[in-house]
């Protein structure tokens, strides 16, 4: 079944019509950029500088043909409405296309963390759905799209979402249990929301046994990291500010002992770039298909960490019902 078919776009697909390569001008006039890479160095250097009215154009032409550093900007741009006006129709598109391509690539790929980052953007889409499109809320199958970023590419913030799903009972069967795994693998990867949710369920035992040291001392470090997150500063900077008023001298001293075994916070050093200009080679239009719907998920089929302090194993692949083969994926272009 399409992920986004033609009917569901609507009124939306001539919002696209830009995206097609028949846009580029008359066949006896030459391409408005040498290669789709050096477009996508150019709509880079447009963009750092500000200048988002020749960036774009100069980004879609190199994500029309593959260039998926190129494809990735956009998706984010959108997403953001930042600099660009928020539409997103446009991010999904994009961010649909990078899972097309790339779905199968090996979690060891140095790209394979802007696919992961793919598939949990799709999986936030379908949690909320899209008015405009329209595209109906369907947590069963974001489940399965951030289920498939977590587990097989190891994406944090999909980890992060997998939980607060399993806390909510929404698409899966409510389990505290798994959710906690689940946060726990995101928050050895100092994310900050899943630092602090699970904190939280460990300073007050709901879900878990309560450990207030260890809760209050994620609370400490996600608070922390929640600095470099405009997203999650306010809500996190609260639930911190509330939880520390409660705990006594003692408790507070021993969490601060505790935070350096915990990773300490994240760094700007540390923060996720753009990929090079990476391209894959023409390859048929497919679509992914959506997972086979489930009723409900057994701790069985959730990966495991036992006490959640422990280091998580590596992540898994989980295999949800995507499929790309990797053959034309090209290299990471200089």
């Amino acid at each position: 079944m399409p992920i986004f078919s033609a009917s569901q776009i609507g009124g939306a697909l001539a919002a696209f019509i830009v995206l097609t390569p028949a846009t580029v001008g008359a066949a006896d006039q030459p391409p408005p950029y040498p290669s789709a890479t050096e477009a996508y160095r150019q709509g880079a250097s447009f963009m750092k500088s500000g200048e988002m009215a020749s960036a774009v154009p100069a980004l879609e032409y190199a994500a029309t043909r593959g260039v998926l550093g190129a494809q990735l900007k956009l998706a984010r741009l959108y997403a953001k409405g930042q600099d660009v006006p928020k539409d997103d129709a446009k991010a999904f598109y994009y961010y649909q296309h990078i899972a097309d391509q790339y779905a199968d690539i090996q979690p060891s790929s140095p790209i394979a963390p802007y696919v992961g980052e793919a598939f949990c953007a799709l999986g936030r889409y379908y949690v909320g759905g899209i008015p405009a499109v329209p595209l109906h809320p369907d947590p069963v199958y974001a489940v399965g799209l951030f289920r498939h970023a977590g587990a097989y590419f190891g994406d944090a913030d999909a980890q992060y979402q997998l939980g607060r799903l399993y806390l909510a009972g929404s698409g899966v069967e409510k389990n505290e249990t798994i959710a906690a795994n689940w946060l726990a693998m995101a928050a050895r990867k100092q994310h900050p929301g899943a630092q602090a949710v699970l904190g939280d369920m460990l300073w007050r035992g709901e879900g878990v046994s309560q450990r207030q040291v260890r809760g209050l001392a994620l609370l400490m470090l996600a608070n922390e990291n929640a600095k470099t997150s405009a997203d999650d500063a306010e809500w996190i900077g609260q639930r911190y500010q509330e939880t520390v008023a409660l705990a006594d001298k003692s408790t507070r001293k021993q969490a601060e002992a505790l935070l350096p075994t915990l990773g300490g916070p994240r760094t700007a050093a540390t923060a996720v770039k753009i990929p090079p200009a990476t391209r894959a080679a023409p390859a048929p239009t497919r679509t992914l298909a959506k997972p086979a719907q489930e009723s409900s998920l057994s701790a069985m089929e959730e990966p495991r960490l036992g006490p959640v302090d422990v280091i998580p194993p590596a992540a898994m692949g989980l295999s949800v019902g995507f499929g790309a083969s990797d053959s034309g994926l090209g290299g990471l272009q200089p």
